[in-house]
């Protein structure tokens, strides 16, 4: 799949892992990196696990049109999923490409 970013900032700072260290601390980087590269490795989001210690889910609410993943403890990328139109879609089976809004403790 590709991966995007909802900003320059956050893009910068994922395509760097002294920034990602800085930002989101040495406990979270690996799972960063490793979610990433789960992320390109998958043809589609379908590939990827709703099992831990992925645990792939679909956000409810006012954020319905989002998925997480898990980095550790409350920590998830948050992220939307689009087709290979470049329309944004919630079936995972279509999402070909993400688009990271967030590397965040949302609870």
């Amino acid at each position: 799949m590709e991966i995007f970013a909802e900003s320059q900032k956050l893009m910068k700072i994922l395509a760097d892992d002294r920034k990602i260290l800085k930002e989101f601390g040495k406990d979270r980087l690996p799972k960063i990196k490793q979610r990433l590269l789960e992320f390109e490795t998958a043809r589609t989001l379908s590939d990827l696990s709703y099992l831990p210690p992925t645990r792939l889910h679909q956000l409810n609410g006012s954020r319905e049109s989002q998925f997480a993943v898990d980095i550790g403890a409350n920590w998830r990328i948050t992220f939307y999923g689009y087709d290979e139109n470049d329309e944004q879609t919630v079936d995972k089976e279509e999402i070909v490409a993400i688009s990271i809004i967030a590397i965040e403790d949302y609870h």
